[in-house]
């Protein structure tokens, strides 16, 4: 199934710091150290329940999960690979929680310029979730939602905590001016135990989750 949205991204750092206030997509946070390498603070992230704009039917039939907010924090370390800009890698985590439950990412994202106005960015990460998050997304407990996957034998299927898949993401940016640039990428997800072997997954949609997007931003 196939879904296109748009995404604001929006940041703005404090003048003569290292402190800055970064919106991307569903996510906000702020940076409360004035480091040059390191950042920390909280974050609030917007996650989409699921409801009756599914595309899949069986889902669609499913009892409803409302959006929520999530709030935690963030930390990241930027290891400088020379002294050229954006030549790096960043290894970051946060981790972050609802009455749904709570869930955490960890990652690394390695930065190489191509050119004095072309950036390559591809990493990898994780995410983990205790047991709540996981059934609250991936499980299938109440008895009208058993009763549409038969293949469940009217057995509840409770998703446990851990590792719910790993992700890709690769980008590149072109700078076509001193304030505007251009980006591209995509983000491939494996999903993995038990958000692999939910119904919804399994006989719903796939362990194999793509996200393509292109943007544009203006520097000022």
């Amino acid at each position: 199934h196939r879904k296109a949205g748009a995404a604001p991204i929006f940041r703005y750092q404090l003048e003569g710091s290292q402190r800055y206030f970064l919106l991307l997509g569903p996510t906000a946070q702020f940076n409360i150290l004035d480091d040059e390498n390191w950042r920390f603070g909280p974050m609030i992230n917007y996650r989409f329940g699921r409801g009756s704009s599914v595309d899949n039917f069986t889902v669609k039939q499913m009892v409803g999960i409302n959006n929520t907010a999530e709030g935690g924090v963030f930390v990241t370390y930027r290891m400088k690979l020379s002294q050229e800009r954006m030549h790096q890698i960043n290894f970051g985590g946060d981790v972050a929680g609802s009455s749904n439950g709570t869930v955490g990412n960890l990652r690394m994202m390695w930065w190489q310029p191509l050119g004095p106005a072309t950036i390559l960015n591809a990493g990898v990460g994780t995410t983990i979730a205790n047991g709540k998050w996981m059934n609250t997304y991936f499980g299938v407990t109440n008895a009208h939602d058993i009763a549409l996957y038969p293949t469940l034998r009217g057995l509840p299927f409770n998703a446990g905590s851990g590792v719910k898949g790993f992700y890709i993401p690769v980008g590149i940016t072109q700078a076509l001016s001193k304030e505007w640039l251009v980006s591209a990428g995509f983000r491939y997800e494996k999903l993995m135990n038990d958000a692999k072997n939910s119904p919804v997954t399994s006989i719903s949609g796939s362990s194999n989750q793509w996200i393509f997007g292109a943007g544009i931003s203006y520097l000022f």
